[in-house]
């Protein structure tokens, strides 16, 4: 597990739980700062079949420090490392293309573009 997750503020961000199973893969149960993790009462979060959170919406609600637990037939080996999730405005354009570009063939189209952004 990373020592951060960086979610997107606004928008759709996973937290993943970087697992290995053999055999394959039951389970896995999350916590955020020391608590079980209750997903159903989280609305607009969900599991993936890979054991990774999905949240929809990135806000302060995403805050804190998780850990996660993979289960397979054999049981498991323990709880992850922490990460603690952070949010991070996402990157916007300082020069937006325009919606159409027009060039004659064969002579060069230049379609400026630039962003910021961290990363």
């Amino acid at each position: 597990m990373l020592p951060e997750t960086h979610l997107p503020k606004g928008m759709r961000g996973v937290i993943r739980c970087p697992s290995r199973a053999n055999p394959p893969l039951l389970s896995v149960t999350w916590t955020r700062d020391g608590r079980p993790l209750e997903l159903d009462k989280l609305p607009g979060w969900s599991l993936r079949p890979d054991g990774s959170i999905v949240i929809t919406t990135g806000n302060d609600d995403a805050l804190g420090l998780y850990r996660c637990t993979p289960y397979n037939s054999y049981g498991t080996t323990g709880e992850s490392r922490p990460t603690r999730v952070l949010l991070k405005d996402p990157p916007a354009f300082t020069v937006r293309p325009k919606e159409e570009y027009f060039q004659e063939v064969g002579r060069e189209l230049v379609i400026p573009c630039a962003a910021h952004g961290d990363p």
